[in-house]
């Protein structure tokens, strides 16, 4: 298994390659994953709130408001509003009209 998980991760020397296919499914999280489907699906703001409800609370409201803001960070949503509730504010993203800009989502 050591042998393995060195093939997918190091490159140990200029002519290696990654192989990207078996790599991708390992970086990318399935809850990043389900958060775009969803609100490419939705087409309007949501909060991680009505996320976590879409997903029939399966992932919970803190995972779920982790990986928007991790989204966030590199572009993929943005924040449109925020409103109080109960003494916190609820941010609502929608999905950018932009490509990710960030060079961690690079694959030069």
């Amino acid at each position: 298994m050591a042998g393995e998980s060195r093939s997918l991760y190091m490159a140990p020397d200029k002519n290696h390659h990654f192989n990207w296919d078996t790599l991708v499914p390992y970086l990318i999280h399935p809850v990043k994953v389900a958060i775009i489907e969803a609100m490419e699906w939705v087409d309007e703001p949501l909060s991680p709130r009505d996320l976590d409800r879409i997903f029939d609370e399966q992932f919970g409201v803190s995972l779920v408001s982790y990986h928007m803001r991790t989204l966030a960070d590199v572009g993929v949503v943005e924040k449109v509003r925020q409103r109080p509730v109960r003494g916190a504010l609820q941010t609502f993203y929608a999905l950018s009209a932009k490509e990710p800009t960030s060079p961690s989502l690079s694959c030069e």
